[in-house]
């Protein structure tokens, strides 16, 4: 071998290894990407909702104070005597346990009533922050106090809301102030789930920190504003950013919003070495194979670059040897005796007439034993045909010709050889050169079972073992491409396990880890070999089933079902979808068949089973539904109980005749739209046959017949009902409010649960005349949670 080939030689073994190192990087760096987006997705919906629900409380409290400062001002009050006053201005305002105060003062300071107290309590707040800071501002918008311990009524920690009263002429004559418990705030943070050195943390607009998770009292009313991140938090309305906590000196992503049109703003700041934690541990696994693959490579390329200069001087000792033949036999075997390859001599049947000694180290038999027979019987048979084509090749072109084959060792073994066939015209013959590269091969088998184990860990979940969502994506996007080329079967399922955040609640993240892992092995169980399961996200899978129609497809699907039922894993949170107390599955299915019009693609696969999914637990979980099953009538189905039913209603309607509520649930109206961005929101109670909107905002109706009302279809399920097109469901095309006047094209609601009987009264909807895009799940979280409030609001 030259030093050119040589140089070039290793440049290419580089070349090769610097490839495999730069896919890898590339891997993990999308690796490290997903890994920082799946954290930051978890932690805006966390904001989202924590933010959602300390915006409807406060304003709940806020429109309180608002209510109670306008009847201060009304001809009615005056009128009433002081007991009556009492009632008119305080009736149901305290909101226990959080909202457990509200006072009036008057442009001193002092307490003129108590809505705790009647007669009022003797104490004057002049020297409070939140009453100098209404005293002095000339705008009579609400206010949010520095945290303090109250006098009056207990000795916790507290804020006030607050409110400017003023008298015709706009001066000053006192304040309307509520206190609120920190306790509400530390109680909702606590059911958020925080890795250890995660935080969350509740400001003012001033810069002042009213609460944070993990508690740490001695922090709590503490003055930020001067620190780099609080700034941060001043300045934007909304954002993520990384930076060093002042509190404890951690280095977080923060991600944080000012709560709606609230003097507050809350972060979520998650550590930032947990973010990474995973993707650490795989890129060390990933490394270590690299690695090996590397040490593999180059010790495969010291044994070729060995055997490509053996081969070299071994051609040029032939090449000699069959120039010498023609004159010199004896110094032609002299030369042939003493080459390190096996050196071959076949005539034109391709019978052996010379064998080196070298068949002694390479196939174990001496060379008297092999010349004069057939070169075939030592070929395996398998590898004759190529023998065949070479031979061939060389006798036409004139030209050597190679190949690389098996040879049968005196012992039995096989003995991969690099043969080297030289046409001989003179004679009609052969001379072949055999080299013995069996330990190239060794190495070589070595080095793909190591690029396997890459591959493989590269597409598969760290924690189940099932391919992950890039294996499942390119798998998915395959099978539609086969199933659109050849018009056969593919079916899709997702599935998700019941209330799976309870159960992490309730028995920790580790044994969530391995509820998920026994759920995959039961679901792995259940399928076929050319099936592919996945880990599609959190406890969330998916099955492909090429080939499958729907019939064999929700077969499997229920198989699953009961797989897991069979596990028998304790969750105590499941009860009350039937779950029994046992983790359950539920599933979405959905199938493209020969008779489809169109060619099958990933997205909507996708969009189909997660429609179908969703539709499983809003109707109960632990069941299965596929496209088939999705509901299509226009008239909504009558539930069992519905005489139970139209009595709770009724008794509902009856309080709210002489009930000053209505305001509330305009508000929670009003919510709601904001929640979907809808210009239109309604709280509804469904009767026999009428549905009363009984809460609106931007609606002048207030009675809709039941038979053309989307609500009688949300109270058939007990999660959120969206429908993003009314005009592509056939439960609602020709609906004459969506085929049309006004129009519409979105519906959302959330149905609205009597609490005391379990029986479904009505909802809280939103609607609009424009196609919803792709609602999040914070949406529909913040709309159940609403739902909730105003059921509370009804009892």
């Amino acid at each position: 071998m030259s030093k050119q080939s040589g140089g070039r030689f290793w440049v290419l073994l580089a070349a090769i290894l610097a490839g495999f190192w730069c896919a890898s990087g590339w891997a993990l760096l999308e690796l490290r990407r997903d890994s920082y987006a799946i954290a930051m997705a978890g932690s805006r919906n966390l904001l989202a909702v924590l933010s959602q629900d300390i915006e409807n409380s406060l304003s709940a409290y806020d429109r309180i104070l608002s209510d109670v400062t306008a009847k201060l001002d009304g001809s009615k009050l005056v009128a009433l005597g002081p007991d009556a006053q009492q009632r008119y201005l305080f009736d149901e305002a305290l909101v226990k346990p959080y909202f457990t105060s509200l006072l009036i003062l008057d442009a001193a300071g002092n307490v003129v009533r108590d809505a705790g107290a009647f007669p009022h309590r003797t104490e004057n707040f002049s020297d409070r922050d939140y009453f100098q800071a209404q005293r002095d501002s000339a705008s009579p918008g609400l206010s949010v106090s520095r945290p303090f311990q109250r006098r009056l009524t207990g000795d916790d920690l507290v804020i006030a809301l607050s409110r400017r009263i003023e008298r015709p002429d706009g001066s000053f004559a006192g304040v309307a102030v509520g206190t609120v418990r920190l306790d509400y705030f530390r109680d909702l943070l606590q059911r958020a789930h925080l890795q250890p050195r995660d935080a969350i943390n509740l400001f003012s607009t001033s810069g002042v920190l009213l609460m944070r998770m993990p508690f740490r009292e001695d922090q709590i009313g503490r003055d930020l504003s001067g620190t780099d991140n609080v700034r941060h938090f001043i300045r934007d309305h909304d954002g993520s950013f990384s930076g060093v906590a002042a509190v404890d000196g951690v280095r977080r992503v923060y991600t944080f919003s000012h709560v709606g049109s609230l003097p507050l703003i809350l972060n979520v700041a998650l550590d930032e070495e947990a973010i990474y934690a995973g993707w650490r541990t795989r890129a060390a696994q990933i490394a270590g194979v690299l690695v090996l693959l590397s040490i593999l490579a180059v010790t495969l390329g010291l044994r070729m670059r060995r055997e490509l200069i053996r081969r070299t001087k071994a051609e040029a000792v032939a090449l000699k040897a069959e120039a010498a033949a023609l004159r010199n036999e004896t110094q032609y075997r002299l030369l042939a005796d003493n080459a390190t390859d096996m050196i071959v001599r076949l005539d034109h049947t391709l019978t052996r007439r010379y064998v080196s000694p070298a068949c002694r180290s390479v196939l174990g038999y001496e060379a008297v034993e092999l010349v004069g027979h057939r070169s075939r019987d030592l070929i395996h048979p398998d590898d004759w045909p190529l023998v065949e084509g070479i031979v061939t090749a060389a006798r036409e072109t004139g030209e050597p010709a190679e190949a690389t084959y098996r040879l049968r060792h005196r012992t039995g073994r096989d003995v991969w050889v690099e043969g080297r066939y030289g046409y001989m015209p003179g004679e009609d013959g052969f001379l072949v050169v055999l080299r013995d590269i069996s330990k190239r091969k060794a190495a070589e088998v070595e080095l793909e079972k190591a690029h396997a184990e890459l591959r493989d860990l590269a597409s598969k979940d760290g924690l189940t073992g099932l391919a992950n969502r890039r294996r499942f994506d390119d798998v998915l996007a395959h099978a539609c491409e086969a199933a659109s080329d050849a018009g056969g079967s593919l079916s899709l399922l997702l599935l998700d396990v019941d209330y799976f955040k309870r159960y992490n609640d309730r028995y920790g993240h580790q044994a969530g880890d391995e509820c998920l892992r026994r759920v995959a092995e039961a679901v792995a169980g259940c399928v076929r070999s050319n099936d592919l399961v996945a880990r599609y996200g959190g406890e969330e899978f998916a099955v492909v089933l090429p080939h499958a129609d729907d019939v064999t497809a929700r077969a499997v699907a229920e198989l699953i079902r009961d797989a897991v039922r069979q596990l028998a894993i304790a969750h105590e949170g499941n009860r009350d979808a039937g779950g029994a107390g046992v983790v359950t599955v539920s599933l979405g299915c959905t199938t493209y068949g020969p008779g489809s019009v169109d060619a099958v693609t990933p997205d909507e696969l996708v969009r189909r089973a997660d429609a179908t999914l969703y539709e499983a637990k809003r109707t109960g979980r632990d069941r299965v539904i596929a496209t088939g099953d999705m509901p299509s009538n226009p008239t909504a189905p009558i539930g069992p109980r519905e005489e139970q039913r139209l009595a709770a209603v009724s008794r509902v309607r009856t309080r709210l005749l002489d009930d000053d509520r209505v305001a509330i649930l305009n508000a929670m109206a009003r919510d709601a739209a904001g929640i979907m961005n809808a210009p239109v929101g309604f709280v509804s109670l469904v009767g026999a046959e009428d549905v009363w909107l009984i809460g609106r905002e931007g609606i002048d109706a207030q009675v809709v017949p039941r038979d053309i009302a989307f609500c009688s279809h949300t109270i058939t399920g007990s999660e959120p009902m969206i429908v993003e097109d009314l005009k592509r469901d056939s439960r609602f095309a020709q609906n004459p409010l969506v085929a049309g006047e006004p129009n519409l094209r979105f519906y959302a609601g959330a149905p609205l649960l009597d609490p005391g009987e379990g029986l479904w009264l009505g909802a809280v909807c939103a609607i609009g005349p424009e196609v919803l895009d792709s609602p999040t799940a914070a949406q529909r979280d913040a709309l159940k949670r609403l739902s909730q409030a105003v059921a509370e609001c009804l009892k």
